[in-house]
């Protein structure tokens, strides 16, 4: 017999941690965050033996990540943290120790990110800062798989 998959952990998680700040964070959308919250339920529920799980369980989650982002900053991160660990999950991306490491790997650097974006009083220098990082790494990745084709292709560099 097998035990508890990991994402109905993680959502039992988001669901105390989603009541625990709508009761000690009164908000007027705080009755969104309780009422998003059914959707990712249901679709994990639905969705036990589709292949195509953790894409409906995204695409179910976020809405109840950006309510509660409303709500508090922290909130939205902490939604979001437990929807990656149900996707990781439903993705069975979760059987190692070294696993878990990485998730929280994860968690700690949308934290620092969300940090930065707390302190910054303003979204539009973080978002301009991360975004020059992102198109970087893409072109480091792009130039990678080029030299990777031209490798494995038979041409010298």
């Amino acid at each position: 017999m097998s035990g508890m998959r990991p994402e109905f952990g993680f959502f039992a998680a988001m669901v105390a941690g989603v009541l625990l700040i709508t009761a000690m964070n009164p908000h007027p959308y705080g009755y969104l965050n309780l009422t998003l919250l059914f959707v990712p339920g249901i679709v994990l529920f639905l969705t036990r033996t589709r292949h195509d799980r953790a894409f409906y369980l995204v695409c179910a989650g976020e809405p109840l990540v950006v309510a509660t982002g409303v709500v508090n900053l922290w909130a939205g991160l902490f939604a979001a943290c437990m929807l990656a660990g149900i996707t990781c999950g439903a993705l069975g991306l979760l059987s190692l120790k070294k696993d878990y490491l990485l998730l929280v790997f994860f968690w700690g650097s949308a934290a620092i990110v969300t940090m930065i974006l707390q302190l910054s009083n303003h979204v539009r220098l973080p978002l301009i800062l991360f975004g020059v990082g992102i198109v970087l790494l893409i072109v480091i990745q792009m130039i990678r798989n080029y030299q990777f084709k031209k490798q494995y292709s038979g041409a010298h560099l």
